[in-house]
C-alpha cells in the first residue's frame, strides 16, 4: 500500500511569527486528526522537542480526554533502536506505556508522543503507521462498556498475573475486548509483549478475524531527516513498516507522572470510550 500523505507542509517561520495562535491550530489538528507531520526540517532535537511541547501544551488546554488530569510532564525520552537490538521489518500497533486497565499503584501515563529523526541522518525506507482508534473500532459493534471492561479485567488477571494490568498492544486489547478463550496469560514468562505478530500480513489477518480492516484507516508517514511527527498517544495506535538503523529515531513521551489510581481508572474509561462510541 502506498504511503498516505500527512498534512500539508508546515512552515516553521509561520509557527514562529504567529506563536500561540499557530500552536493552537496545530493542537486542534492533533486532537481532531490524531497526528501532525511537520515536514520543514528542524536543525536539532532541542528545537524539535520545543516545537512538540508547544503543540502539546496548547492541546492540553482543550483536551477533553485529559480534563482534570495533572499538568503535562516528560515521562520518557528514548533513542531507538539501541545498538545490538533485534531489528525487524515491522512493529506491531501499540500505545506507548499502555492503557492502565487495572490500576493498583501510581504510574506514569503517556498522553502525547513525538518522533524526530536527526537532520544529518541518512534517510531510510521505514514508515510510521498511525491508526486512529475511533476510525478503526467503529467498523463493528462491541459489548456495552461494563461488559467490555469486565472482559479486559478478566484477561489482566488471567493466570495469576496480579492486580496491575496495562495493555499497550492494540491487537491484544481487541482480543481481550472480545473475551477470546485462547488469550495467553500476561503472567506467562513466554508472553510476547509486542512480538505477537511475525509480519504486517499476520497483524492484518489478526484484525480481520475480529472484523476490523486496518488498511482502510491506517496512515503511513515517512519521517525524513529533520522532520517531526507528533501524535495523540491515547486516541491513536502507532507502529512501523520497514527497518530502522540503530539509534535512528528520537522519541519523546509527554504525559502524567505518577498518576494516582483513581485518575488512571478515569483515563482508561475515557480511552475505552472509543469502543462505546463505535457501538452507537
Amino acid at each position: 500500500m502506498a504511503p498516505r500523505r500527512g498534512v500539508s507542509p508546515i512552515s516553521l517561520s509561520a509557527v514562529i511569527r504567529s506563536g500561540a495562535a499557530q500552536a493552537s491550530a496545530l493542537a486542534r489538528e492533533l486532537l481532531g486528526r490524531g497526528f501532525v507531520h511537520i515536514r520543514e526540517p528542524l536543525e536539532d532535537k532541542a528545537r524539535a522537542w520545543a516545537t512538540a511541547r508547544g503543540v502539546f501544551a496548547a492541546a492540553a488546554r482543550s483536551d477533553a480526554l485529559g480534563a482534570d488530569m495533572p499538568l503535562l510532564e516528560v515521562v520518557g525520552e528514548f533513542t531507538v533502536p539501541p545498538p545490538g537490538a533485534l531489528r525487524r521489518e515491522f512493529q506491531a500497533l501499540h500505545i506507548d506505556f499502555g492503557v492502565p486497565v487495572e490500576a493498583d499503584a501510581p504510574a506514569d501515563v503517556a498522553r502525547f508522543t513525538a518522533l524526530y529523526v536527526d537532520w544529518l541522518r541518512p534517510p531510510t525506507s521505514a514508515l510510521t503507521r498511525v491508526v486512529p482508534l475511533q476510525a478503526l473500532l467503529r467498523q463493528r459493534t462491541w459489548s456495552d462498556p461494563e461488559t467490555l471492561l469486565a472482559s479486559l479485567r478478566r484477561y489482566g488477571t488471567k493466570g495469576g498475573a496480579g492486580a496491575r494490568y496495562v495493555e499497550g498492544i492494540l491487537g491484544r486489547l481487541v482480543e481481550a475486548a472480545d473475551d477470546c478463550a485462547a488469550l495467553p496469560s500476561p503472567a506467562d514468562p513466554n508472553f510476547l509483549c509486542g512480538l505477537e505478530f511475525a509480519s504486517l500480513a499476520a497483524e492484518r489477518a489478526h484484525f480481520a478475524r475480529h472484523f476490523l480492516e486496518l488498511e482502510a484507516v491506517e496512515h503511513r508517514v515517512r519521517l525524513s531527516p529533520g522532520e517531526l511527527l507528533v501524535f495523540d498517544n491515547l486516541r491513536t495506535a502507532h507502529g512501523r513498516a520497514g527497518t530502522r538503523t540503530p539509534e535512528e529515531l528520537h522519541q519523546l513521551c509527554v504525559g502524567y507522572r505518577g498518576l494516582d489510581t483513581d485518575r488512571q481508572r478515569t483515563l482508561s474509561r475515557r480511552v475505552l470510550a472509543a469502543f462505546e462510541r463505535a457501538r452507537r
